[in-house]
């Protein structure tokens, strides 16, 4: 009997944890932070504590309470029997390092988990972000750019999935010092089985068969899964779109993908959503407003969208003008073979460290240095062949350089004797802001461009219900974009759906999941899914 649970996703923008189930073989598709729920509760300066984080979650609500999955050293580190009972220091038969119903994967089973694979459809938090919880003998299913993805965002970030590479909690004692015999926790590294496939592979775990679709998103390497069991068959579509760059259309989507899908558990971010802009629309968008610049052009968007990347290259290309991208950007595009050779394209050296522009800065991120961050083995590349603001600044108009929110405090380098950086322009190519905390970082860097005089265009802002003074000072600007979503929308979905004619559709991945039963075709069944309950299919 073919059984689907959603674990997370379900009525809300991400958090995908997706259980398939048939006969003794589950599933996992996707398992990622609930980023909504968790801002509800987590901010800046209240974050879930290190080495309770899992236990703290589990009590929240942000992960669920599933049997035989969970790593048993994230509740009761390793070495905790050798702890004196009696004291202030917690020993092994605490309360706090426990929790009721919480069956780890150690304790399900001697031989065999709760569940048997991971499958991962892209390397997005919000998919991949709560996977070191899981215990690192169930292997991993992905693409290999997502693979590389992950492996790189956990080498150069703080905000690190560690899917694959993951750190083992266990119980040390001080050798000497003030604290000398104290319990400690130290922690050393594990690693998780990941099998990469290719688009269009099959590969059998236990009684299902899964092939692996690559897919158009905001990020490279994103994949749908089939499942396949008893004569049923499973879609899972990930995040997906078809207005991107990546050369697949809905009728080749759909080829690939095949007949008679039973089911299909299908993303609806924007299933509300009318626009069918490309990324050619956004190119041509970025040209115009670069032509309009006659000094310094700022752009933002992700350095991991390896998509717009290729965008605003062949934009500055258009222009005449050097591009300067983010360090991480150039890492990354080495590590997936892309490495930018052209004098077209330059990495922006930082002042860090002493802020000298010393060689020695760059010691705590030495990926700002050159490609290679192995030891003594440095690749001086981007120090050497890198632009500073300095140089930047001789000719402004003849740059265009990558620039996020992390990057502010830089600006204070491009300016000139009163503080200003003349005839510039800053161009947001990202995605709206989607929270609370993401809302008040833009109006930070609104603050930053109209003190360093620094052009950007403006949308029209959201106005509250029943106000009429559109000059109110709690009305705050909002940033125009240039940006094209990393999702279908409503009338690519329901393209695709009528062309698909599933049996029965699963909306995760929206808020808005019952919008659905106006776009699907009449013979569909919408079944719209509640968080942790088990559907029998």
């Amino acid at each position: 009997m073919l059984s689907i649970t959603v674990h997370g996703g379900a009525g809300e923008i991400g958090g995908n944890k997706v259980l398939v189930e048939n006969e003794d073989t589950r599933l996992m598709l996707d398992f990622g932070t609930r980023m909504g729920f968790e801002s509800d509760y987590f901010a800046e300066f209240v974050k879930p504590r290190s080495n309770t984080v899992l236990r703290d979650r589990l009590i929240l609500g942000s992960l669920p309470l599933i049997p035989g999955i969970y790593r048993e050293d994230m509740i009761r580190p390793s070495g905790l029997d050798k702890i004196d009972p009696g004291g202030r220091v917690l020993d092994e038969d605490s309360r706090l390092l426990d929790l009721d119903g919480l069956v780890t994967y150690e304790e399900f089973s001697e031989e065999d988990g709760y569940i048997d694979a991971l499958f991962l459809s892209h390397a997005h938090f919000d998919h991949v972000g709560d996977m070191n919880y899981i215990h690192p003998d169930i292997p991993l299913y992905c693409s290999e750019v997502t693979k590389t993805l992950v492996e790189t965002v956990d080498e150069l970030t703080k905000f690190k999935s560690e899917a694959i590479s993951m750190k083992r909690p266990r119980i040390k004692f001080r050798k000497s010092g003030m604290f000398a015999d104290e319990p400690y926790i130290n922690k050393d590294g594990r690693e998780r089985d990941c099998i990469t496939m290719k688009d269009g592979e099959w590969v059998s775990v236990g009684s299902m068969e899964v092939k692996i679709i690559d897919v158009d998103h905001s990020v490279p390497g994103a994949s749908s899964f089939v499942l396949k069991t008893n004569g049923e068959k499973v879609l899972y579509t990930g995040d997906i779109r078809f207005h991107g760059t990546y050369p697949l259309s809905i009728d080749e989507y759909v080829s690939k993908v095949g007949d008679d899908i039973d089911v299909m558990i299908c993303e609806g971010t924007r299933v509300e959503s009318e626009s069918l802009i490309t990324e050619k629309d956004v190119k041509q968008k970025i040209v115009d407003e670069i032509n309009d610049v006659e000094g310094l052009v700022f752009v933002d968007f992700s350095w991991k969208d390896t998509t717009r990347y290729e965008t605003i290259k062949e934009a500055c290309e258009g222009c005449g003008r050097t591009f300067v991208i983010d360090a991480r950007l150039a890492y990354l595009l080495n590590e997936l073979g892309e490495r930018p050779e052209s004098d077209d394209v330059k990495v922006f050296l930082k002042r860090r460290g002493s802020a000298l522009y010393s060689p020695d800065d760059y010691g705590r991120s030495k990926h700002e240095y050159g490609y290679s961050v192995d030891g003594s083995n440095l690749d001086p590349s981007h120090y050497e062949n890198g632009l500073s603001a300095l140089e930047i600044m001789e000719e402004p108009g003849d740059h265009v350089l990558m620039f996020s929110y992390y990057d502010l405090n830089q600006l204070f380098d491009f300016a000139d004797e009163d503080g200003k950086i003349p005839y510039s322009k800053f161009i947001r190519a990202q995605c709206e802001p989607f929270s609370d905390d993401m809302a008040l970082d833009e109006e930070r860097m609104i603050n930053w461009l109209e003190r360093f005089g620094i052009d950007f265009e403006k949308s029209e802002p959201d106005i509250p219900k029943g106000c009429d003074n559109i000059d109110c000072e709690k009305i705050k600007p909002v940033m125009d974009r240039s940006h094209v979503s990393g999702h279908a929308s409503r009338p690519e979905l329901k393209e695709l759906i009528g062309k698909l004619e599933p049996d029965t559709l699963i909306p995760v991945h929206t808020l808005n999941p019952e919008e659905f039963e106006n776009i699907v075709p009449e013979d569909v069944e919408v079944l719209v899914p509640d968080r942790g309950k088990t559907y029998e299919l």
